[in-house]
């Protein structure tokens, strides 16, 4: 049976790409499965990252060209290879992680047992200080084994192909430079209906860019996150119903952040009360469409 992987390539994570292609050759793959990894490029951007692959991956891989930059994009290039290629399964994962050698035997495990159509994992984060690998697990979902979620993201990510017979989703390419294209992509397919289940035996680590270990960074992320989650939630339950929601958001969030805040004298409390007040002036950026240059 075959299982296709998409990893979309930036030219920013070209120096973690040895790792990651380290991982991908100790991958295991169970008997009875073929893997093949499609590596989706810019062609005119990418020729040190193609001759990097050919040389070291041992795996079959192909590469997949777009036109247009941007991660949607790019993403939506993969769909189209699963629609003209069939597979059992597949999955995406980030260029800029290290995949753990029973990552796919796991995945596989799992949606068999829970019988589900999407499974997601989570990523640890390779930091060089621990303040800041404690402030990317304020970023990443609270989740516990075998969870049902709503969303999942595509740096972890693992589901039967036949989600997508029959379905003209695609990853929405409005969100290029706000980000949550694929928090809203399994949003949309679990309103139709699939399951999406967490797994936590099958984490992947990120190597983090040394220039996202600051708190500036840290800030215009979570920024990110409350405007894009206006955009995703007025897609997902219509315009009028996803303002409401962001409305009791802000005001969740920032009482959330009030009360951490007179929490301080814990540092931990401190950065809690940015994250959370991040996230309603976010949403709040987001109830009058402001729309960032580029993604954060």
């Amino acid at each position: 049976m075959k299982i296709f992987l998409g990893i979309c390539l930036s030219k920013k994570n070209e120096k973690f790409l040895h790792k990651l292609i380290n991982s991908l050759n100790n991958l295991k793959v169970p008997k009875n499965y073929s893997l093949k990894i499609i590596f989706i490029l810019e062609k005119k951007n990418h020729y040190k990252s193609e001759s990097l692959i050919k040389k070291l991956l041992n795996k079959s891989f192909y590469f997949a060209f777009t036109k247009k930059s941007g991660i949607p994009q790019s993403r939506n290039i993969f769909l189209n290879y699963l629609k003209k290629y069939k597979s059992k399964y597949a999955g995406f994962l980030d260029d800029d992680c290290i995949v753990p050698i029973k990552w796919l035997q796991n995945m596989l495990k799992f949606i068999k047992l829970s019988n589900c159509d999407v499974v997601g994992g989570p990523q640890l984060h390779k930091t060089k200080k621990k303040l800041f690998f404690n402030l990317f697990k304020l970023i990443e979902p609270n989740r516990f084994h075998f969870q049902k979620v709503d969303w999942v993201a595509t740096n972890n990510v693992f589901f039967r192909s036949k989600i997508l017979e029959n379905n003209d989703l695609k990853f929405d390419e409005n969100l290029k430079n706000i980000g949550g294209s694929d928090q809203l992509f399994f949003k949309q397919l679990s309103r139709r209906d699939f399951e999406c289940r967490w797994n936590t035996e099958s984490c992947v680590i990120e190597n983090v860019q040394s220039d996202r270990e600051n708190i500036k960074w840290f800030i215009k992320r979570n920024l990110r996150y409350g405007y894009s989650g206006n955009y995703i939630d007025k897609k997902v339950y219509g315009k009028l119903v996803g303002t409401v929601f962001s409305i009791l958001k802000i005001s969740m969030l920032f009482s959330m952040s009030i009360i951490f805040l007179s929490l301080f004298f814990f540092k931990k409390n401190f950065f809690k009360s940015i994250f959370y007040f991040s996230r309603s002036f976010g949403r709040l950026l987001g109830i009058v469409n402001y729309t960032p240059k580029k993604y954060i």
